[in-house]
């Protein structure tokens, strides 16, 4: 008979490559759109499960939305929960404050360079844009390594970072993988795709000064922040493809970021944790380095552009995370058809562990009752 895990023992047992009592699941968080359409539908969040979630400190904050996670667990955790138990979520460290662009009333430049533009649609949910690159120049970068200074991360941006691991963990049996940006969404987000092409050809040398400048001001002291807090699991967000293909060359992405992604994996094993990669695209071309540099689980994988099941029997050292079509699948089809969705996934993805199904990416416009029966079929045909 098998022994009932923890969700950290069942998560950690598959980043182990070994097989745990029951597949896990994962959800990277939701926007303002699906908090309003959850909380519009039966499922949602009542006076008592608040009253027990503001009690235990549990953060409300979009995209995260660890108080909706907590709506999913089962009855002798939360009384009204859905018993559609999440096993795992995720939780970007703080940023330093935005600035208040002078000449906007809605844009904020951020710590790596980038402009976001919040609007507020007419039925008053609010949305967070990426609004294009602050670093256009030469002159603009250089005048930005003039900054480090207030560049640098303080121990504010991971404050309560354990405590809220702790929370969900001790309480909810909920692991909070926590992490940061990583070397290409800081660089082409601040610059630009365009800048970063001109770059590689013209000035490679400057291009990586710039990696370099990033990595040194914010990256690392920023994760060494976060690894002093101990956390059991480190995931990095940083997206590196297209549905058909790799945004960069898969030449340049090991000249110019492979060997600061290596940096960022070496430390969290160096602390003794996991390291997590979330990157949406295709990533069939890099998938061998993510082997060599020994990332142990890769975050997102939409189906419709990675060969899963190859990467399933050719590296079985990486754990496959997410995989569940959310901007199709988890929108359109019934509850029904998700049901057998998840139970076709987990037949050719997860018979020997390396599997922890969940949306390949945030939750947006999704049916609640679609999540729902997603997450209750991963328990239901979960169990080795």
């Amino acid at each position: 008979m098998t022994v009932k895990m923890s969700a950290l023992d069942r998560v950690l047992t598959v980043l182990d490559g070994k097989v745990p009592d029951r597949v896990p699941s994962f959800c990277l968080g939701g926007d303002y759109e699906f908090v309003e359409r959850f909380m519009k539908s039966s499922y949602a969040l009542t006076k008592e499960d608040m009253q027990q979630i503001d009690s235990d400190k549990v953060s409300y904050n979009v995209p995260f939305i660890h108080s909706i996670i907590a709506k999913f667990s089962p009855h002798e955790i939360l009384k009204g929960g859905l018993d559609a138990k999440i096993d795992m979520c995720w939780q970007f460290v703080n940023r330093n404050p935005p600035i208040k662009l002078d000449d906007s009333e809605s844009d904020y430049l951020y710590q790596n360079g980038m402009i976001l533009k919040t609007i507020i649609r007419e039925n008053g949910i609010p949305h967070l844009w990426y609004a294009g690159p602050s670093l256009k120049t030469k002159q603009d970068i250089q005048s930005y390594w003039e900054k480090a200074k207030y560049l640098e991360p303080t121990e504010l941006c991971v404050k309560n970072f354990a405590r809220t691991r702790e929370t969900f963990r001790d309480k909810y049996d909920i692991i909070v993988s926590q992490g940061e940006n990583g070397p290409f969404e800081n660089l082409v987000l601040g610059i630009g795709l365009a800048n970063f092409a001109r770059y590689v050809r013209k000035d490679p040398e400057f291009l990586k000064q710039h990696i370099k400048f990033q990595w040194e001001t914010f990256e690392e002291p920023t994760l060494k922040l976060l690894m002093e807090t101990k956390p059991e699991i480190v995931m990095c967000g940083d997206d590196y493809g297209f549905n058909s293909g790799l945004q960069i060359s898969a030449k340049d992405w090991r000249v110019f970021i492979k060997p600061i992604l290596k940096e960022y994996v070496d430390i969290v094993h160096d602390y003794g944790s996991k390291f997590i990669l979330h990157s949406c695209g295709d990533l069939h071309e890099i998938f061998p380095d993510f082997v060599e540099i020994e990332i142990d689980g890769i975050q997102s994988l939409q189906q419709n552009c990675n060969p899963l099941k190859m990467y399933r029997e050719k590296y079985p050292e990486i754990s496959l995370i997410g995989t569940i079509d959310d901007s199709e699948m988890l929108k359109y089809k019934s509850p029904y058809e998700i049901d057998q969705v998840i139970k076709e996934s987990i037949r050719l993805l997860g018979k020997k562990g390396g599997f922890i199904p969940g949306p390949t990416n945030f939750l947006l416009d999704h049916p609640p009752e679609n999540i729902v029966a997603l997450f209750k079929a991963i328990q239901k045909y979960g169990k080795y």
